[in-house]
Order: structure tokens, then C-alpha cells, then sequence
């Protein structure tokens, strides 16, 4: 974290060269970060800004770096309202570490402390438009923008960099090491969440097998009550019988539900008895597979380092259920195990990226009744058109996908599957891989050049 002291000196350092500059690009390398492209004559300075806990800084990148394939809120206000502006002013609020840049069409402030680090746009009435991430003091859109408390005053240590573009090495450093704990918190994550799963289905099925104890009891008191089915009449709650099955055969209470008669009351406690005996056997053998389950957690916790990676593997194996609404961190971009289209018409339709992603679209995110399309009989992705009765332009469309990302994109006529996913049944050890219990088939003709014209569409 910068101190007040090192973000005043790399503002020094850069304000003589982008102060009157113009944003000609804004980049945004991870959600919370934005590199602006300031040019002056003669020189371009990459402005890095960071909310990023840990590593918030004001910097300068030595190069163009990747830039996040869809930007966030943030970027899309600066890429409205910034870009191709000039920079009028920065200034640093005395003894704290929040800079404040003034453009021609607003104003970008950055707070730059620590874990409560942000970035936030502001109109030019001083309302707060956007922010990276939400306010940890309350700071909501709408409301005008108010300086957060300053830090108690305490001697620092001199800066510890040399320029701004010192700094910024300086994060890359320290912002791998970051991910990497990180990586492996999620990863140890990840595996704690299908191990929670795994240990609940164990218990639920212990349970199966405690409740089966009583099933001998039950069976022993159906044939006490046999011979005194003519005696017994509803409305009583219990029968006073002698246990032939217990030493001494003495009398013991056998209870009644007082809504059945005797007959019924006898078929009731060997309808018990059964089923607590089948429940059983089932337990037992659901048991094993979860041991099974647990070994090959392990392997493939041990075999997969990326979290990402394993949690779409778990989710192929059913070691794991996706998270309701689909999780992600505050600020993170999550992957997802499909891509999005549009059609003309503007409905949607998920198209799976292949192996466990597909399984994880099919079973962990579509509903029952989504249609499901893939290509008959050669391997491809899964698709689904979310509800079950798509338009019929909507249904060639997505068929046209399923063909064109298989082995017969080029045909001119492919065959495809088309049915609601409550219909379709994974195999098991085989991501992706599954079988139909009803469908239909649709064919769809020249499905590149759909495809091609589906890309055309804004």
C-alpha cells in the first residue's frame, strides 16, 4: 500500500506530463484498475489507477497491456464520458491518499486506502455517477460525493520507489504473489464445498441406516399383531399382546394408529419393515459410492491446481452443484460455462464451450423445461434457448449453432436434436456426454451462413 508521501511524489512525477494531456484510450487490465492513455505533445504517459486491495496505486505502465474483453461500469463511463477529453487538473487532498483528477465533462476521484480503496466518477455537480466496487461507507449513486475521514496524523518513512513506473513493477509483483494466494484459497475452497456436500449426503444416508433399526422391531410386532386382527378396532391406540419371540412371552404394548382398523395396522408395520430394510441396502451401496466420490475428490483436487478448472470438473463428476445465482466475487468477471448469443429477434441462446462445460450448462444451469438442441450422432456443443416453446426463427437459429460448432458445421444440412432438458439423463464418468429420453429431430440447412448472419447481429 502507498504511503501518502509516495503517492505525492509520483504525483509530481506525472502531473507536469498529463495535466493538458487528452485520454486517447482507456484500458481496463482487471476489474478495479483503469490505464488511461494520456497525450501530451510529444509524449504519451500510461496513468495506471488501482482500487485493488493490496496493491491501490497511482502508476505509470511501460506498455499496452490485455484489457478485460467487456468493460465494467467504470470503464464504460470513462470510455463515454472521458475518453478524448482533456485533463484539466489532479490534486492530492493534504495528509490523505485520495487523488482528484478534473476533466472538461467530470471528475475522476480515486481512493487509494487500502482495503476500502476505490474508484469513482463524479458529475460536474459533484454526484456520484459510478464507482469500481460498492462504497464501504455507504456512497450510492445519486448521492453527492463527500471525502472520506482522514487518517490520523503519524511520521512516514520516505517513499520507497524511484518514479511511478517503479511502482507499478513493484505491483506486478506483488499482485502475482496476491493471486496465488488466492488461487490457492479458492482452490482449497472449491474442494471444502464438494467434501461439505459429500459429508452431508453421508449423513443424510446414516441417518437412512439409523432409521432402519427399527425394522425388526416393526416386522415382530406385525406378527404379534396377527392373530388379533378380529380383536382390534379403530380407534384404539394401542394392543396389549404376549411377546411369544421374548423369553417368558410376557405382555407387552404394542401401539395402533387409532385411524386404521386391525389388518390395516398389521400391513402397516410390515410396510415399515420393508421399507426400512430396502432403505437400508440402498444406504449401504450409496454409501460406498460416496467413499468412491471422496478418493475422487482427492485425485482430482491433486491433479488440478486452478480452481476455475477443478470446480468445472467437480461440477462434470456431480461432486459439486453450482452456486445459486452464480457466485463471483465483488468485482471479479466469472466465467461462464457457456457463450451468449442474440438472435434478431433479441432472444438468447447458450451455447456450451464443450466437455464439463457442457454438462454444467445443461444440469447445473438450465431449467427443466429449456429447450436443449445438440446434432445428431457426432460430438458438439450443448445448446439451450431458455423456455420451452422458442420462436421458430429463434429454434432454427439455435440449431444452426449446435451445427456449427460440431464436426458438420460445413454441410449443407445437419440433423439436430431437439427436446427439454428435464429429458435429458448424464452418463456418468462422461462429462458431457448423455442420453435422450424423448426428442425430436430438426433440420436446419446451411447452418455457416446462419451463423454468419446471427454474427451480424448487434
Amino acid at each position: 500500500m502507498l504511503t501518502v508521501a509516495e503517492i505525492a511524489a509520483a504525483l509530481a512525477e506525472l502531473a507536469p506530463r498529463i495535466v493538458g494531456g487528452q485520454v486517447q484510450k482507456i484500458r481496463e487490465p482487471e476489474a478495479g484498475t483503469v490505464v488511461l492513455h494520456v497525450r501530451a505533445p510529444g509524449h504519451t504517459t500510461r496513468l495506471v489507477l488501482s482500487a485493488r486491495p493490496g496493491v491501490a496505486r497511482i502508476a505509470e505502465a511501460e506498455a499496452a497491456g490485455p484489457t478485460l474483453p467487456e468493460p465494467t461500469g467504470l470503464g464504460r463511463w470513462l470510455r463515454s464520458t472521458l475518453r478524448g477529453r482533456r485533463l484539466v487538473s489532479v490534486t492530492q487532498v493534504p495528509g490523505d491518499r485520495v487523488l482528484r483528477f478534473g476533466f472538461e465533462a467530470g471528475e475522476l476521484v480515486a481512493e487509494l486506502t487500502g482495503r476500502s480503496a476505490n474508484l469513482i466518477g463524479l458529475a460536474p455537480d459533484g454526484r456520484v455517477l459510478v464507482l469500481a466496487t460498492p462504497s464501504a461507507r455507504g456512497l450510492r449513486a445519486g448521492q453527492p460525493y463527500t471525502l472520506p475521514e482522514p487518517p490520523p496524523a503519524r511520521p512516514e518513512a520516505p517513499p520507497r520507489f524511484a518514479s511511478a513506473l517503479a511502482i507499478e513493477q513493484a505491483a506486478g509483483a506483488q499482485a502475482g504473489d496476491l493471486d496465488e494466494r488466492t488461487r490457492a484459497q479458492r482452490h482449497a475452497q472449491v474442494v471444502r464445498r464438494a467434501r461439505k456436500r459429500l459429508a452431508k449426503l453421508a449423513s443424510n444416508l446414516q441417518g437412512d441406516l439409523d432409521r432402519a433399526e427399527g425394522a425388526d422391531e416393526w416386522a415382530r410386532w406385525g406378527e404379534l399383531l396377527k392373530p388379533q386382527i378380529g380383536r382390534l378396532r379403530r380407534g384404539q391406540t394401542e394392543a396389549q399382546v404376549q411377546d411369544w419371540y421374548a423369553d417368558g412371552a410376557p405382555v407387552v404394548a404394542v401401539p395402533l394408529d387409532p385411524t386404521l382398523d386391525g389388518a390395516e395396522n398389521v400391513a402397516r408395520y410390515f410396510h415399515k419393515a420393508r421399507r426400512a430394510r430396502l432403505g437400508a441396502e440402498q444406504a449401504l451401496e450409496r454409501l460406498v459410492a460416496v467413499e468412491a466420490q471422496l478418493e475422487a475428490l482427492d485425485a482430482l483436487a491433486a491433479a488440478e491446481p486452478d480452481p476455475e478448472a477443478l470446480e468445472t470438473l467437480l461440477l462434470g463428476e456431480g461432486l459439486l452443484r453450482p452456486k445459486a445465482g452464480g457466485g463471483g466475487r465483488r468485482g471479479e468477471v466469472v466465467r461462464k460455462p457457456f457463450r451468449e448469443w442474440t438472435t434478431p429477434r433479441g432472444d438468447r441462446v447458450w451455447v456450451g464451450r464443450g466437455g464439463a462445460d457442457n454438462h454444467a450448462l445443461t444440469f447445473g444451469i438450465a431449467r427443466g423445461n429449456d429447450t436443449w438442441l445438440h446434432v445428431r450422432d457426432v460430438p458438439g456443443a450443448h445448446v439451450i434457448v431458455p423456455g420451452a416453446t422458442p420462436h421458430p426463427e429463434t429454434l432454427l437459429d439455435a440449431a444452426a449453432l449446435a451445427a456449427f460448432h460440431s464436426t458438420l458445421r460445413e454441410e449443407s444440412a445437419v440433423d439436430v436434436s431437439v427436446t427439454q432438458r428435464k429429458h435429458v439423463r448424464p452418463i456418468k464418468g462422461a462429462p458431457g456426454k448423455v442420453t435422450l429420453a424423448a426428442a425430436r429431430t430438426l433440420t436446419v440447412l446451411a447452418p455457416a451462413a446462419r451463423v454468419a448472419t446471427l454474427q451480424r447481429t448487434p
